[in-house]
């Protein structure tokens, strides 16, 4: 449920009055609200959350369509969650029609050099497994816990073959893709949101987004996919860790039930699928 907006925190930190505070419902992690058509806030639901503003305003300023918060450190609301402001872009949410501005985005975001840019090194890590296994009685999955552990039996055997395969790193948004890019009336991107999982990492985690796309092959073409080595081991990763890892937080934090089904199970069903349209044979990745 949606909280209050924190009006005395903005006058306090920022020195903001609001006569219109509208919610903004976008977002599994935050409350957001656009104030007066001129500011949009965002407030982390958990108070432990990672937020670097720095990172934004360092993309900004290396030419990425970010908006830059107006403060680089962290603010707080009365109840201790962290919560920043930005100025209000405005745009729409993008579509499986805009695949092809997607993936020139991603490509984008992929190629830019980092040097002097707030970023930590993420290796491949275990956490759907940590979540899941103790979980397979889980009313939500109970009836799929067969399936669901044979997954969990393969992520763990990708898992040990990506820490021992070394790729190169990009700067990794994580989950760039329909509600975190916005694009202008013309189909333009005008913005890229929420860095907060943002990182160094293998370009091949950061493509799990084009199991999504209903065209994922104009997808994989506009990103340029064949002008790039990629690694069969880590693409399979990035897709099973997506899938189980939004399984693993709907059934942690019990919310959006349905999402199981939708972000999870029906994601981990299009894994080999989705190999293959990179020229991976599944079974060869598994070897």
């Amino acid at each position: 449920m949606l909280r209050t907006p924190p009006t005395r925190e903005l006058r306090r930190d920022f020195d903001l009055e609001g006569d219109s505070f509208v919610p903004w419902p976008v977002g599994f992690e935050s409350d957001c609200w656009i104030v007066d058509e001129r500011w949009f806030i965002k407030v982390w639901r958990d108070h432990s959350h990672p937020v670097d503003l720095n990172l934004p305003m360092a993309l900004a300023d290396a030419g990425l369509p970010v908006p830059r918060p107006l403060r680089p450190d962290v603010t707080r609301t009365a109840d201790g969650r962290p919560y920043a402001v930005f100025p209000y872009v405005r745009g729409r949410h993008a579509t499986n029609d805009d695949c092809v501005e997607i993936a020139h985005l991603l490509r984008r975001v992929h190629d830019l050099r980092t040097d002097g840019i707030p970023l930590c090194t993420h290796p491949p890590t275990d956490e759907p497994l940590v979540d899941l296994r103790p979980r397979l009685t889980h009313p939500w999955v109970v009836d799929r816990a067969e399936e669901l552990a044979a997954w969990l039996d393969r992520f763990e055997a990708v898992l040990a073959r990506a820490r021992s395969t070394a790729v190169p790193n990009v700067l990794s948004h994580d989950d760039l893709d329909g509600a975190n890019v916005l694009l202008d009336e013309s189909g333009s991107v005008v913005a890229a949101l929420d860095w907060d999982w943002a990182r160094l990492g293998p370009r091949e985690h950061d493509l799990w987004t084009v199991t999504d796309h209903a065209q994922p092959r104009r997808f994989l073409d506009a990103y340029g996919v064949n002008d790039v080595v990629l690694d069969p081991t880590h693409l399979e990763f990035g897709l099973l860790r997506r899938a189980l890892g939004d399984l693993a937080a709907r059934v942690v934090q019990e919310v959006d039930q349905p999402g199981v089904t939708t972000w999870g199970f029906e994601r981990l069903a299009r894994v080999d699928d989705t190999l293959a349209l990179f020229q991976v044979d599944p079974r060869t990745a598994r070897d």
